[in-house]
């Protein structure tokens, strides 16, 4: 009995130390569990950090987990410690029940901690899901809603109807887009106040900062306001510049159907006159249907007037362009100024020729002849000829130049006659002057004693070395055998008096 009795309280002892041993393990550990469980810091969290939270309390969670057989162990040694009748099993029993309950405490509260983490952190992940599908929204909206405005109030140079056209038809398109537009602004303001109204339910101030964009709704809305109220003034200024420019196309088609008739009308005098200079009838008859295009231009003039108020109207309003005709003002009055000199100088130069027969007593018959002649070789119709074909015409009417270097000298001698200045070409009135000159029967004496005037340079006297250089050389030395000297004022020594020697020429040849 004594050695069993021994035993027992050996075994007593030796499980009131290992329940103490391990009831001071598990308080040690249990310490402060709850405190920690009780916490409400995922409240003010952030869904990453909630996310942190619950994976800490999961570790948790399996640590407890673990600490399940020792609680077990300390029931088992406290009920053994009864069964054997230990002396103070009252305190042990208490100590148990301690760590019981506040083992059965713990897991309430991680129970509690869990599904508060789990619900919170679904209801975060919701809001971050509406958080992600804002800013997906919201950001190409907003750009889109920017550059509208943009568009609505940027600055637009049109110049004819169909381009302001084409811009009603890009305004018309983006209107029909409006209905659409204000449906994606609706649905992006719900997702807002489905996260304001998720925030406000759970009261979670912190998650009501979307993280995936720097755009505001506010900036939004204000900015879809400003969008809406630029849409009628885009309106207004559009239909404005259709009005616009409905006037300067009606101003295009003002001046295109009178210029369509102007410039073909002056085209026409143009080649009336031009033609005329080719006729072979009478002086009179041409000149006499000359003044009257002439006076048919006159009454025309009030046209060019009604032309040029229109062409004030059109630089008025800015128009710069008319696919409505090819004329323009500038070319009209070109044209214009164009056909009032033509007339005047063909006039003036038949007025000439008319004077000219008149004075020197040549026929009609004649002055045509020049005339034709002088026509068939101008060719451009500008009423001169170069010398080439200046020299042809006279070759045609049977003046004698020889093709060698006597030939030569007579036309320089000619030239400096009919283009003393030399500019390259003789006019019809050097040519008519020219041609009656030499086939009038009269002044024939004045008419030698100018060229030997024009061979000297003006002198009244002329010097054997240029009588050889001008003239053929036949010609110089008959003349230096036959003219005397010159013993007027300003001589010198080798004089020749051509005057002296052309009245005698004269005198001798009978007055031809």
């Amino acid at each position: 009995w004594l050695l069993a009795e021994m035993r027992r309280l050996e075994r007593l002892e030796h499980l009131a130390a290992k329940f103490k041993h391990k009831a001071d393990i598990h308080e040690a550990w249990s310490q402060g569990k709850d405190e920690v469980l009780s916490r409400r810091d995922y409240e003010s969290a952030h869904l990453h950090e909630v996310k942190a939270l619950r994976r800490k309390h999961e570790a948790f969670e399996t640590d407890l987990a673990a600490h399940q057989d020792r609680v077990e162990q300390l029931v088992a040694i406290a009920e053994e410690l009864n069964s054997l009748g230990y002396h103070d099993a009252g305190s042990i029993n208490a100590r148990c029940q301690r760590i019981c309950d506040n083992w059965d405490q713990l897991g309430s509260l991680a129970s509690k901690r869990r599904n508060a983490l789990e619900e919170l952190e679904r209801i975060m992940d919701k809001i971050d899901q509406l958080h992600l599908e804002f800013a997906k929204r919201i950001s190409p909206f907003f750009n889109w809603v920017d550059g509208a405005c943009e568009d609505l109030t940027d600055m637009f140079i049109v110049h004819t109807v169909q381009e302001v056209q084409e811009l009603l038809q890009a305004n018309a398109h983006f209107k029909a887009t409006l209905p659409d537009a204000e449906h994606e602004l609706t649905a992006i303001n719900q997702l807002a106040e489905g996260v304001a109204r998720l925030c406000q339910q759970h009261n979670m101030s912190t998650a009501a900062s979307n993280p995936y964009t720097v755009v505001h709704l506010q900036d939004l809305n204000r900015r879809w306001g400003e969008m809406m109220n630029l849409v009628p003034g885009r309106d207004r200024s559009l239909q404005n510049e259709l009005t616009r420019q409905e006037a300067n196309e009606r101003l295009r088609i003002n001046f295109a159907n009178k210029a369509n008739q102007v410039g073909p009308w002056i085209e026409r005098q143009m080649e009336a006159i031009s033609a005329l200079h080719m006729q072979t009838g009478s002086i009179d008859s041409q000149l006499a249907k000359l003044k009257q295009h002439e006076a048919a231009i006159r009454q025309y003039q009030p046209n060019i007037e009604d032309l040029e108020a229109i062409t004030q109207q059109v630089q008025e309003n800015r128009v710069y362009d008319n696919p409505h005709t090819q004329y323009t003002m500038e070319t009209i009055r070109a044209a214009w100024e164009q056909l009032l000199t033509s007339v005047m100088r063909s006039v003036n130069e038949l007025e000439n020729q008319v004077m000219t027969r008149e004075a020197k007593g040549i026929t009609e018959a004649q002055l045509q002849e020049f005339k034709a002649c002088f026509n068939h070789f101008d060719k451009k119709r500008s009423l001169r000829l170069p010398h080439k074909d200046f020299k042809s015409c006279l070759l045609s009417l049977g003046y004698n130049i020889p093709d060698d270097y006597r030939g030569n000298d007579e036309m320089k001698r000619i030239l400096r006659i009919v283009d003393p200045n030399n500019h390259g070409f003789v006019s019809f009135q050097a040519f008519l002057d020219f041609m009656t000159r030499e086939t009038a029967d009269v002044d024939t004496v004045d008419q030698i004693i100018e060229s030997f005037s024009v061979l000297a340079n003006g002198r009244p006297f002329i010097t054997k070395d240029e009588l050889r250089r001008e003239l053929p050389a036949d010609q110089a030395e008959y003349c230096i055998q036959k003219m005397p000297p010159f013993s007027g004022r300003d001589s010198q020594p080798g004089a020749l008096d051509y005057t002296s020697f052309c009245y005698r020429l004269f005198a001798s040849s009978g007055g031809h």
